[in-house]
Order: C-alpha cells, then sequence, then structure tokens
C-alpha cells in the first residue's frame, strides 16, 4: 500500500456519521412537510364538510335568522368534532328558506398552523368552505 493511499483512507475515516445525519436531517424535513400538507388538505375537507352539515341545518329552518342561528351551531359543532380549532370563524347564510329555494353556506376558518410552519408553511391559513342545500318542497320554509 502507498502512503497516499493510506493518507487518503485517513482522511475519510468519520465522514458516514457526517452523511447519515444530513441524510437523515433531509428525511425528517419531507416527512414534516408531508404531515403539514396532510394536515392543511384535512382541514380544508372538514371545512367542506362543516359548511355541507350547515346547510342541510339552515334548509330546515323556517326563517333566515333561523337559519343563520342553526348553521353557525351546526359548523362551530361540527369543527369542533372534527377537531378543528379556528381562531377566526365566519359563517353566511344565503338564500331564501321558502319551500323550493336553494340555501348557501358559506364557512371561512383561519387555523394555526404553529407547529408546522417550520418546514414552510405560515403561522396560519384561511380555509374556506361552501355548502349549497335544496329546501324541501314539502316541508318548505314560512310558517310551521
Amino acid at each position: 500500500m502507498s502512503t497516499a493511499t493510506g493518507a487518503r483512507r485517513r482522511g475519510d475515516q468519520g465522514t458516514a456519521g457526517v452523511d447519515a445525519a444530513i441524510a437523515v436531517t433531509g428525511l425528517l424535513l419531507v416527512a414534516f412537510f408531508v404531515i403539514g400538507a396532510l394536515r392543511v388538505v384535512g382541514t380544508g375537507g372538514d371545512v367542506d364538510a362543516a359548511a355541507r352539515a350547515g346547510a342541510r341545518a339552515a334548509a330546515a329552518a323556517y326563517d333566515p335568522a333561523t337559519a343563520q342561528s342553526a348553521a353557525s351551531e351546526v359548523v362551530a359543532g361540527a369543527l369542533a368534532d372534527r377537531g378543528v380549532a379556528c381562531e377566526n370563524l365566519n359563517v353566511e347564510v344565503v338564500g331564501d328558506t321558502a319551500a323550493g329555494s336553494v340555501v348557501r353556506v358559506e364557512v371561512t376558518c383561519t387555523v394555526g398552523l404553529d407547529d408546522v410552519a417550520l418546514v414552510g408553511f405560515g403561522a396560519s391559513r384561511t380555509m374556506h368552505g361552501v355548502g349549497v342545500e335544496y329546501v324541501d318542497t314539502v316541508r318548505g320554509g314560512g310558517t310551521p
């Protein structure tokens, strides 16, 4: 063995540990990014589902004020059941409660993402969901 080859081998000692540390760090960052992305997508689906539930509740109401109240209550409950903590929740009911009409519920929820902010997500993200429901022509709106 020549001295040049022996020197090269001694200079490479310990680099496997550094390479492993870099690889593990990179894999952890990718894993945290995937977890954050799944959290954002899952929360968006939860907000959509809550909006649809709110639209069903609003369509069963007899007047717009009751529809707004019912939709807000159902949306807040649905999001709480799914573990979504909104920093700012807005529920808006659009439409009429008359028989055969369409009720639309628009939900806006600002969700804190502080736990995944290190991998490229902001501190919070605003999610939007829309639910549309027809008011039953037999049940209808108006007076009971």
